[in-house]
């Protein structure tokens, strides 16, 4: 059987780098990163798209710097999540191009104290969630056969203290702070799932295979929690157990660790779909004693 043609924008962030290391046999693969394709230029875009005439687009490209997007970051973060993934939707719908954009949590406030579904109401409390959810309208206005996936604290790529180009997350930031810190202040007030960018990689594949089945649907990714949602204490401390590391976490609230941007204090995904990703405790096991994955 013919591999299909995949497109993906945002080649070098975390997310791209381990669908690319995982999923590369399965596909033709084109990875492009903003400074191959002009983001806020619609007809750069297009001619993109013809020269590469790919099967599907695969959208990873993504500006996270949640509390830089409520001030110096705000326009930087708006091209990259809603106008690109706005121009994206536009220009596969054109081409009739099946389009797979990456969401996120913080599309809703977080006050619900339950699982979000992927149909709730959305109500981002910054510039981050806000452009995230403005990409997810017109990604489905202008392409209705999009798939959007949410997903949620997504860690991945190469791992602290293994290459120098590492990704910046929370598993590699808690690695970090740990080689100079006994002691760490962690918020204990916001819950949500971490996510594997690996893990999620095989779910988006699973998708791409099967798209005829997902066209027009948000699905929502993360990996599996027992006990239905974790706090950010913890999941340092699972991260500090697992890696062997003695740095004690002092719990704190939000208010205790303010921040620009206010997130939400519960966003925890679930996942009605038929693609289940495996439990977190799992996952985070995998990324700290693999430098392979």
């Amino acid at each position: 059987m013919q591999k299909k043609t995949l497109l993906i924008t945002g080649w070098n962030g975390m997310l791209a780098y381990d669908f690319i290391k995982t999923q590369s046999e399965d596909y033709t693969i084109i990875a492009l990163d903003k400074t191959a394709c002009d983001i806020t230029s619609y007809s750069h875009i297009e001619q993109v798209l013809k020269q590469y005439t790919p099967d599907i687009v695969l959208n990873c490209a993504a500006y996270t710097a949640v509390d830089d997007a409520e001030d110096i970051g705000m326009k930087l973060c708006y091209d990259i999540n809603t106008l690109w993934s706005y121009n994206l939707a536009r220009a596969t719908s054109y081409s009739w191009i099946d389009f797979v954009t990456l969401s996120t949590d913080y599309v809703f406030d977080g006050t619900k104290e339950h699982w979000y579904l992927p149909e709730d109401a959305c109500n981002p409390l910054g510039v981050y969630g806000m452009s995230k959810y403005l990409s997810e309208q017109l990604v489905k206005r202008e392409n209705p056969m999009s798939v959007i996936i949410r997903t949620s604290w997504l860690y991945g790529g190469e791992k602290y203290g293994e290459n120098s180009g590492v990704y910046k997350n929370f598993v590699n930031t808690m690695l970090r702070l740990s080689e100079t810190r006994n002691e760490l202040r962690v918020v204990s007030d916001q819950y949500g799932i971490p996510t594997s960018c690996v893990d999620l990689s095989h779910a988006l594949s699973q998708v791409i295979q099967s798209i005829q089945s997902f066209r027009g649907d948000i699905i929502h990714f993360s990996n599996s929690s027992l006990s239905g949602g974790i706090h950010w204490a913890d999941f340092a401390r699972e991260i500090y157990t697992l890696n062997g590391k003695n740095t004690s976490i002092q719990e704190c609230s939000t208010q205790e660790y303010p921040l620009k941007a206010v997130r939400p204090q519960w966003s925890i995904l679930l996942n009605p779909s038929t693609i289940q990703l495996p439990d977190w405790k799992d996952a985070l096991k995998r990324y700290l004693t693999s430098s392979h994955q």
